[in-house]
Formats: structure tokens, sequence, C-alpha cells
């Protein structure tokens, strides 16, 4: 049993990067593994001040949100599943945030099996070109492998993706992993 910690970026309740998260959740809990899937639009997370004080603070920001709740639940995982809508070419605004306030903890990020879902309007191209961001935060774990990704292309009204393949993709990488 693993412990999965499914990060969703996706600002709708019921859009398409959230359905997927849901169904890869279904998938990674109907193996047995523990999974925790953290909807950032529902939490109060500010963003990073780039004080330092966290270099100084032993990895505590000063900022008294619910990220120090979020670190928590990363610390604890071996599966990290990173979901994001694109817009204009990149991550949504939930995700970034996430990632820029894992500073106080950059250089303990840990070992990690590492997912992706990405979920766009347009074609596979437009998501290609928003990876850099996810890349380089995963590039900073102490070890990682990129066990898989969904690129959910062409879904660009909320929920279009339960009608396509992509739902049973998410479910079954849930499953496998």
């Amino acid at each position: 049993m693993k412990n999965v910690l499914i990060i969703s970026g996706s600002p709708r309740k019921k859009g398409n990067s959230q359905r997927l998260c849901e169904e890869f959740k279904k998938g990674a809990e109907d193996k047995g593994n523990s999974v925790e899937l953290i909807r950032l639009a529902e939490k109060k997370i500010g963003f990073c001040k780039a004080c330092d004080v966290c270099m100084k603070n032993n990895g505590t920001c000063v900022q008294k949100d619910d990220m120090a709740e979020v670190l928590e639940s990363f610390k604890k995982a071996d599966v990290l599943v990173l979901a994001t809508p694109v817009y204009f070419y990149g991550i949504c605004a939930q995700m970034k945030t996430f990632i820029d306030r894992t500073y106080p903890i950059w250089q303990h990020l840990g070992e990690k099996e590492v997912y992706y879902i990405i979920s766009a309007g347009l074609g596979e191209d437009i998501v290609k070109r928003s990876l850099g961001d996810l890349d380089g935060f995963v590039e900073h774990l102490e070890k990682y492998e990129i066990k898989g990704r969904i690129y959910a292309t062409d879904v660009m009204d909320a929920g279009k993706v339960c009608g396509t393949p992509y739902i049973n993709i998410a479910y079954q990488m849930g499953y496998h992993i």
C-alpha cells in the first residue's frame, strides 16, 4: 500500500482536471492505497513573499495559512499526482502558487513516484509548452520517477472529459500505481 497525494489545481469542482483526479483516486483506492486529494482552490494559500525567513526558521513559513497542512501531506506521500488545467500555455495559478510555496522544504522534497494529469482546451502542443513549471519542480525532488502522464486535450467545456477515454485511463493509472 502506498500513500498517494493528488494535488488538484482545478478551480472548477466539475472541471476536466478535477474529474480525472477523482477517477485516479477511485482506481488507487480500489487497489488498497491510501489516497488524499487536495483541491487547491478550496485552500487558503497565499503567494510566496520571497522573504527567506523560512530558510532561517527550520523550513517554517511566516504565513499562517493552509500550506503548512498541505506540506505535511506532501512529506508523507510516496506518490505525487500533479493535476492542472492549461491556461495561456501554462499551468494554472493555483498549481504555480503551490509549487512556489514548497520553497520552505525545497532542499528536502523527498522521493516520490510522480504522475501528471493535464487538461487543455486545445491540442497536445499547448500541453507540452506548459510542462516547464511541472518538470522544473519535479526535478528538485531528491529522487523521482515520472510513472504516468495524462494529457486530456480538446476538452474546453467543464466535464467534457467524461465522454472521452481519458476517464478510464485515469482510473486505470490510479489502479496500477
